[in-house]
């Protein structure tokens, strides 16, 4: 599966399907939108992307309802071995995923999900908007 398709069935399966992904990095940020974008140019603020790939750009809300944006250079092994957990914790009847640096790699993530998690992390958006799925594709 290319990675563009990959991205395409992440932004699927966590933007609207009661399945949250919250990125721990000091706070917590709960995942309300996912945008897949292509760099047209060398504007672009990702420089390790090249020009006519595709990055992620996530919407985020943290604990205290302020929103921010993360842009993402994820790895195809990385997208996929969400969407791999994801299937897992669906099954086991969790909806929360979360991501946190591993402490031996800084370039690496920790997925977690189970019964502490999903009783910490509050899953419902304190403002009351729909999440969206955008999709930016040239």
């Amino acid at each position: 599966m290319s990675k563009l398709n990959l991205m395409k069935q992440f932004m699927n399966t966590f933007v609207g399907n009661d399945l949250h992904l919250v990125i721990k990095d000091k706070n917590y940020f709960h995942v309300h939108t996912i945008e897949i974008i292509q760099k047209t140019d060398d504007s672009c603020p990702i420089k390790e992307t090249p020009v006519g790939d595709y990055f992620l750009r996530l919407s985020v809300r943290d604990e205290k309802s302020r929103e921010a944006s993360i842009l993402c250079n994820w790895s195809e092994q990385l997208i996929q071995n969400l969407l791999e957990h994801s299937i897992s914790a669906r099954e086991a009847g969790y909806a929360v995923i979360m991501m946190i640096r591993s402490p031996l790699n800084a370039n690496s993530w920790l997925l977690l999900w189970g019964d502490k998690l999903q009783k910490t992390i509050r899953t419902e958006n304190p403002i009351e908007t729909p999440p969206i799925t955008i999709d930016y594709i040239d």
